[in-house]
């Protein structure tokens, strides 16, 4: 039996404030404060294994705060089919957002079919891979660095998980 792993994410209650300019309307050069502030943990069993700064509050102009995972328990499923994203992508699934929708094990909801993802900062297709975003944009997502989403992935490989199976979390505010 391979160990049992388990994710913990922080979210610093800054980034909520990811607007430079609160009373200004949303912009790729107001949405940018207070980036990538929180904690991503993988464990395994009690040993922390891995860690890495993600971004969890949804900040991406013109798209939608209420889709910001709120806290509580959630799974990821992972090494999910990666369409227009470049890397190893993995679901976030049965959980809920700010409006208290459910995100289902398809990493969906019933009325929104755009998926709720753990991704990096590259660019989406068609753009060249490896072209990355000025800082990192969500919508809803966890956004990670590519460097730490290889090694997530690599993690979770070595420890004989496989496409579409799920590791549990907790997301706190801290």
């Amino acid at each position: 039996m391979t160990e049992q792993l388990s994710i913990k994410i922080l979210r610093d209650k800054k980034s909520y404030k990811y607007k430079r300019f609160p009373n200004k309307k949303d912009d790729w050069f107001n949405n940018d404060d207070n980036n990538m502030l929180d904690d991503f943990i993988l464990f395994a069993e009690e040993d922390r294994i891995f860690s890495a700064k993600v971004q969890t509050v949804a900040n991406i102009p013109f798209g939608r705060f209420l889709d910001t995972i709120m806290p509580g328990e959630f799974d990821i499923k992972l090494f999910v089919e990666n369409r227009k994203f470049y890397g190893d992508i993995h679901g976030i699934c049965n959980c809920f957002d700010f409006e208290n929708q459910r995100i289902d094990e398809n990493s969906v909801q019933k009325n929104d079919a755009t998926r709720w993802l753990v991704h990096d900062t590259q660019s989406l297709k068609p753009k060249p891979a490896m072209l990355v975003t000025r800082v990192a944009w969500s919508a809803g997502c966890f956004i990670m660095s590519s460097s730490n989403l290889n090694a997530f992935s690599r993690i979770v490989k070595a420890f004989k998980y496989n496409p579409g199976e799920f590791i549990h979390g907790i997301l706190e505010d801290k």
